[in-house]
């Protein structure tokens, strides 16, 4: 009956994850009218640490032990790299397609999850790998023969540093206290975002909107949500949480409808269907 109960909450908690980091898309999409994309993510990964570190001064205290090194690789790879390459990329595309792009990771780690975890891959896995890979390729060919761009392969460079980033915890991090590595890697990214801010420069007066909008994203869509995953990684194997993330794009796009007004073309969604089917396949 507990386990039932503990499954049904994670349920109710993943969903609740994916409805965060759906509406992060659109809202980036937002945002990046005000700021350029590395100043969006500055203010995130601030609001996210004053938040978490708020929420989990304790935890902190006991993660003494573990060194500087293994939480910073984690933040590099989850938070700073990822997130920047993914906020670059959103500029030249739409919310719905970064969604999809980024959402490659689940392909990209259970793939991962087997060499360097040990997780079992089996034909299904496999199959379901392949289709998601030509669901990836339909979407590609869609925006490249409108227009060759460089936010694609940001988009999906970062979904692979995500990917990496997530093997990482899991294979050296899962066992520590969630709370306090969720706060570490945000301490850790600002920075190194700070850094990656002043190379590319170009601020521009801050608007009451943007700090809201940023609010929202680094609290809810950042600093809530990291620990609901890092939570169910730490008791879930990668290649059983991955493949239900693919909900977060699916909640993007419609969001992206409601929120920006985009409009879907039938390849993009042929691909998306694509990509769903795989990541389902590997699930089974």
């Amino acid at each position: 009956m507990r386990q039932a109960e503990s499954f049904v909450g994670d349920a109710i908690l993943f969903i609740f994850m994916s409805l965060f980091w759906g509406l992060n898309y659109s809202f980036l999409k937002i945002a990046l009218q005000f700021e350029p994309p590395l100043m969006v993510l500055l203010f995130r990964v601030t609001f996210a640490a004053l938040i978490s570190v708020a929420f989990s001064f304790r935890s902190l205290k006991k993660l003494r032990g573990i060194g500087f090194l293994r939480p910073f690789l984690m933040s590099l790879l989850n938070i700073s790299m990822f997130m920047s390459l993914w906020f670059i990329g959103e500029e030249y595309e739409p919310a719905s397609i970064s969604s999809i792009l980024i959402y490659t990771y689940p392909i990209m780690a259970v793939l991962l999850s087997g060499p360097f975890l040990g997780e079992k891959l089996g034909l299904m896995k496999i199959t379901g790998t392949i289709v998601g890979f030509f669901g990836l390729v339909v979407i590609f060919i869609d925006q490249l023969a409108i227009r060759g761009s460089i936010g694609l392969l940001l988009l999906v460079s970062a979904a692979l540093m995500w990917a990496i980033g997530t093997v990482f915890y899991k294979k050296y991090l899962a066992g520590v206290d969630q709370a306090g590595i969720n706060a570490l890697q945000f301490i850790y990214a600002v920075p190194v975002v700070l850094l990656f801010t002043a190379v590319q420069g170009g601020v521009r007066p801050l608007n009451l909107d943007f700090l809201l909008i940023t609010l929202y994203m680094g609290s809810f869509g950042t600093a809530v949500a990291y620990y609901i995953y890092l939570r169910l990684l730490m008791k879930y194997k990668v290649s059983h949480v991955s493949p239900y993330l693919f909900s977060v794009p699916a909640f993007s796009i419609f969001l992206s409808l409601i929120i920006n007004g985009e409009q879907i073309m039938v390849t993009t969604l042929a691909g998306f269907l694509l990509v769903s089917a795989g990541i389902y396949i590997s699930s089974r």
